[in-house]
């Protein structure tokens, strides 16, 4: 099975190429402007380096968000335009799961600076299976998520990890020691394949995106 995966929810993102579950190819693309002008593009050179064509394609996946509101958008454009074009199935996933694939031992929590001093974040306990999810994806301030911590010792993962490290997780664990600050397409993919095999798989009609809030408005200095 051939599986293509986009992840456009942050500025670093790209497409990933699975086959049978394993990636054999991965673009990455920075800066979210490139994301709609060279996905398919780089899509289109992961499956000819392997040998396919488009119709080779048999589901296409993207992350739902949160993240960028105009890099999720962008994604799942473009896999539900696919797979109207190919008759295929879509599977989502979650950024910010993405984010935390593959974790390390223990209690994993990746953050997202979400902007106005909020993050979106969610905390997921590493066991041998995998990823158990303990809370769902969430938007709030850093505050109401080293509150959810207390007592406990997590490893944080992501750009808005280390943002608001020094000033409010410092305390309640340690940074990932990776350079991952946005979820990776082959972690998109990785998810999505499991997805697939759950039988998790959606027509191109039932993809949305999920942003947790209204799009940022600028704020007027007070008068």
């Amino acid at each position: 099975m051939i599986l293509l995966a986009f992840e456009t929810a942050s500025p670093s993102g790209g497409v990933a190429l699975l086959r049978d579950g394993a990636v054999v190819g991965e673009a990455r693309l920075d800066g979210a402007p490139s994301h709609s002008r060279e996905c398919l593009a780089a899509a289109e050179a992961l499956l000819s380096h392997n040998g396919l064509a488009w119709r080779d394609v048999d589901a296409l996946a993207a992350s739902h968000g949160p993240g960028a509101f105009t890099g999720v958008r962008v994604g799942l454009a473009i896999v539900k335009g696919l797979a109207w074009s190919l008759a295929r199935s879509c599977i989502t996933v979650s950024s910010l799961e993405a984010l935390a694939t593959p974790a390390a031992s223990g209690l994993v929590v990746p953050v997202l600076d979400a902007r106005v001093g909020e993050v979106y974040f969610a905390i997921f306990s590493h066991c041998p299976a995998g990823l158990v999810r303990e809370t769902a994806d969430s938007c709030d301030s850093p505050d109401a998520l080293s509150g959810l911590l207390v007592g406990r010792r997590a490893i944080f993962r992501g750009e808005g990890a280390r943002r608001y490290f020094d000033s409010h997780l410092a305390g309640l664990g340690e940074l990932d020691g990776t350079d991952a600050l946005f979820p990776t397409p082959a972690a998109t993919g990785a998810l999505a394949w499991k997805a697939f095999q759950r039988g998790e798989a959606i027509p191109p009609d039932r993809v949305a995106a999920v942003y947790l809030r209204d799009a940022t408005t600028p704020r007027l200095p007070a008068k």
